[in-house]
Protein backbone atom coordinates (compact mmCIF):
# COMPACT_ATOMS: atom_id res chain seq x y z
CA UNK A 1 0.00 0.00 0.00
CA UNK A 2 2.84 2.40 0.77
CA UNK A 3 4.44 1.72 -2.60
CA UNK A 4 1.12 2.44 -4.34
CA UNK A 5 0.79 5.75 -2.48
CA UNK A 6 4.35 6.73 -3.36
CA UNK A 7 3.79 5.81 -7.00
CA UNK A 8 0.60 7.90 -7.10
CA UNK A 9 2.47 10.84 -5.62
CA UNK A 10 5.33 10.45 -8.12
CA UNK A 11 2.79 10.35 -10.96
CA UNK A 12 1.29 13.65 -9.82
CA UNK A 13 -1.84 12.07 -8.37
CA UNK A 14 -1.71 13.89 -5.05
CA UNK A 15 -5.37 13.30 -4.19
CA UNK A 16 -5.07 9.57 -4.78
CA UNK A 17 -1.82 9.43 -2.79
CA UNK A 18 -3.49 11.28 0.08
CA UNK A 19 -6.46 8.88 0.03
CA UNK A 20 -4.11 5.91 0.14
CA UNK A 21 -2.08 7.45 2.96
CA UNK A 22 -5.27 8.03 4.97
CA UNK A 23 -6.25 4.41 4.38
CA UNK A 24 -2.86 3.26 5.65
CA UNK A 25 -3.22 5.49 8.69
CA UNK A 26 -6.68 4.10 9.41
CA UNK A 27 -5.35 0.56 9.10
CA UNK A 28 -2.53 1.28 11.55
CA UNK A 29 -5.04 2.79 14.00
CA UNK A 30 -7.26 -0.26 13.55
CA UNK A 31 -4.42 -2.63 14.31
CA UNK A 32 -3.56 -0.66 17.46
CA UNK A 33 -7.20 -0.53 18.54
CA UNK A 34 -7.68 -4.24 17.89
CA UNK A 35 -4.60 -5.06 19.95
CA UNK A 36 -5.98 -2.97 22.80
CA UNK A 37 -9.41 -4.56 22.36
CA UNK A 38 -7.91 -8.05 22.52
CA UNK A 39 -6.05 -7.22 25.72
CA UNK A 40 -9.23 -5.87 27.28
CA UNK A 41 -11.26 -8.85 26.09
CA UNK A 42 -8.77 -11.35 27.48
CA UNK A 43 -9.01 -9.62 30.85
CA UNK A 44 -12.81 -9.60 30.80
CA UNK A 45 -13.50 -12.92 29.11
CA UNK A 46 -10.55 -15.28 29.54
CA UNK A 47 -12.69 -18.18 28.35
CA UNK A 48 -13.00 -16.68 24.86
CA UNK A 49 -11.12 -18.68 22.27
CA UNK A 50 -7.98 -17.01 20.91
CA UNK A 51 -8.67 -18.52 17.49
CA UNK A 52 -12.09 -16.85 17.47
CA UNK A 53 -10.46 -13.49 18.18
CA UNK A 54 -7.89 -14.03 15.41
CA UNK A 55 -10.68 -14.96 12.99
CA UNK A 56 -12.52 -11.74 13.86
CA UNK A 57 -9.35 -9.73 13.27
CA UNK A 58 -8.81 -11.42 9.88
CA UNK A 59 -12.44 -10.69 8.87
CA UNK A 60 -12.09 -7.02 9.82
CA UNK A 61 -8.79 -6.62 8.00
CA UNK A 62 -10.22 -8.32 4.90
CA UNK A 63 -13.25 -5.98 4.94
CA UNK A 64 -10.96 -2.98 5.35
CA UNK A 65 -8.68 -3.97 2.46
CA UNK A 66 -11.65 -4.79 0.21
CA UNK A 67 -13.26 -1.41 0.95
CA UNK A 68 -9.99 0.45 0.44
CA UNK A 69 -9.37 -1.24 -2.91
CA UNK A 70 -12.92 -0.41 -3.97
CA UNK A 71 -12.20 3.27 -3.27
CA UNK A 72 -14.43 3.60 -0.22
CA UNK A 73 -14.49 7.04 1.40
CA UNK A 74 -12.26 7.67 4.39
CA UNK A 75 -15.27 7.72 6.73
CA UNK A 76 -16.19 4.16 5.71
CA UNK A 77 -12.62 2.97 6.20
CA UNK A 78 -12.47 4.59 9.62
CA UNK A 79 -15.80 2.99 10.62
CA UNK A 80 -14.51 -0.44 9.60
CA UNK A 81 -11.25 0.19 11.44
CA UNK A 82 -12.92 1.15 14.72
CA UNK A 83 -16.20 -0.76 14.86
CA UNK A 84 -14.99 -3.73 16.93
CA UNK A 85 -13.58 -1.44 19.59
CA UNK A 86 -17.05 -0.02 20.21
CA UNK A 87 -18.59 -3.48 20.73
Amino acid sequence: MLDEAAASLNEGEAADAERQAKAISALVRAERDVAQFLVEQSALAPEQDDEELRAELRRRLARFVEAERAGAPDAVLERIATEAVAR
